[in-house]
């Protein structure tokens, strides 16, 4: 015996759910702007030991700012107190580093090394 079995030609739609309430938009909380703790690596002091190394071991630009330190007057770079942006300036001026990029990002990449191996100290 066949059983007939009826559909439906249109679908019925779930019943729309609503809500009780409308969302509430979600608090924005402000964040406080950074600030700088230091004066940044350009403007700290360093300070000149005075041991001059040589050639062997150093790129030219690290061996450039040594060389402006050891070779500066004291009334252009004081070698007890300076900064580094004192120095690059003097290098560039003299001639002892000629870089396509920010002579100050030189100092920035050699500072590390050269504090390690004593060369400078901050002040």
């Amino acid at each position: 015996m066949r059983t007939a079995t009826t559909t439906s030609k249109t679908k019925k739609m779930p019943p729309k759910v609503v809500a009780d309430k409308p969302l509430s938009k979600a608090s924005v909380t402000k964040v406080p702007k950074p600030v700088a703790k230091t004066r940044g690596a350009a403007r700290k002091s360093y300070k000149f030991i005075g041991t001059m190394p040589e050639q062997s071991g150093f790129t030219p630009q690290m061996y450039a700012l040594l060389q402006t330190i050891s070779e500066a007057k004291k009334t252009e770079l004081d070698p007890n107190k300076f900064t580094a942006q004192d120095l690059v300036a003097l290098a560039v001026k003299r001639g002892f580093l000629s870089t396509c990029q920010d002579p100050l990002r030189i100092f920035r990449f050699y500072k590390d090394r050269l504090v390690s191996e004593g060369f400078l100290s901050e002040v």
